[in-house]
């Protein structure tokens, strides 16, 4: 099995109404305007999609609503981890049930300290023996506290339902020893980190996976876009305004990225307990990054921002 993973992927968050309840309605409003944007497709369900907050019913349901509203040009990725291999490959198969391209699989937490990398690969190929789609991992330590050494991930490569990596760590100098450790397999490297974009496509990257690209998808699109196109210096400047923007809006978690959506004339609202939400000076740092990105333009309605259209013609 194999999917095209040369694009912008944006990590949706899953918005919830006051009472806490899965709002669908702003989910499908929210999907109509990343729908209009060069978006190689959507992963839901993983940690900007709060996975670990959402019971099993919930997250069929938001599967349900983003195929149902899906482009027939776009992707959809799902995040199907659970803390079982056993529950993990269930989850899987009704995500591919329900129409999902492929799965992204959190490398297993919660037994770290007694789980190593023989275990962690025994994981990896029973869920991918068990799949009807592909199997992308999914390397986050930053969260999960698990880190799979490269010469792991280079073997987990070799299996034929094994395609990718979304990864996360934002370390360089493992991305670097990754792709030494790949070689030339046929294996899709998805950033996860959008500070690394231009140095991880020098190395071999085919895309990213990003939280930020659920607010600005033009411009994450744009930097891929120009690397793509022989610009790297272009695109090493709108990498820079991206990760500066993302690490005001997205790196101090799933509710800083929701405000910034709700200034910009989409649905964030809150994450579910016991995620935080900024405070209101953070909230004046946040519309500070939107602003100062140059990728927004001030909107003349209730909400201060809108991404500009025209990003291409731009001479960031």
């Amino acid at each position: 099995m194999s999917l095209n993973l040369s694009g912008i992927v944006a990590a949706l968050p899953t918005p919830f109404d006051q009472t806490g309840e899965i709002a669908h309605e702003k989910l499908v409003e929210n999907l109509q305007q990343w729908n209009q944007t060069d978006l190689l497709g959507y992963l839901m369900l993983g940690s900007t999609g709060e996975f670990p907050h959402l019971d099993k019913d919930e997250k069929l349901a938001l599967i349900d609503t983003v195929k149902a509203n899906l482009p027939y040009d776009k992707l959809l990725l799902v995040g199907t981890s659970e803390l079982s291999t056993r529950h993990t490959v269930e989850m899987t198969k009704m995500a591919a049930d329900r129409g999902a391209d492929g799965a992204v699989v959190v490398t297993p937490f919660y037994y770290k300290k007694i789980l190593h990398d023989e275990e962690l690969a025994a994981h990896y190929r029973r869920v991918a023996d068990n799949s009807p789609i592909p199997v992308l991992i999914y390397l986050i330590p930053q969260f999960s506290g698990v880190y799979l050494m490269p010469e792991t991930i280079a073997e987990l490569a070799d299996h034929p339902n094994i395609i990718g990596l979304k990864e996360s760590s934002g370390d360089l100098e493992s991305l670097r020893h990754l792709f030494n450790e790949l070689g030339q397999r046929e294996f899709s490297v998805m950033l996860g980190a959008p500070p690394l974009l231009t140095e991880g496509l020098s190395l071999g990257a085919t895309g990213g996976i990003f939280a930020v690209a659920s607010l600005a998808p033009r411009a994450c699109c744009e930097a891929l876009r120009s690397y793509k196109w022989g610009d790297q210096e272009r695109a090493e400047r709108i990498k820079e305004r991206i990760a500066a923007l993302a690490k005001a809006v997205a790196a101090p978690g799933v509710g800083w990225l929701k405000a910034a959506m709700d200034m910009c004339g989409m649905y964030g609202f809150l994450p579910r307990s016991p995620l935080p939400a900024p405070d209101d000076a953070a909230r004046s740092a946040i519309e500070q990054a939107i602003e100062e990105s140059g990728f927004f333009a001030r909107a003349l309605d209730d909400h201060p921002f809108q991404e500009r259209d025209d990003l291409r013609e731009i001479d960031f």
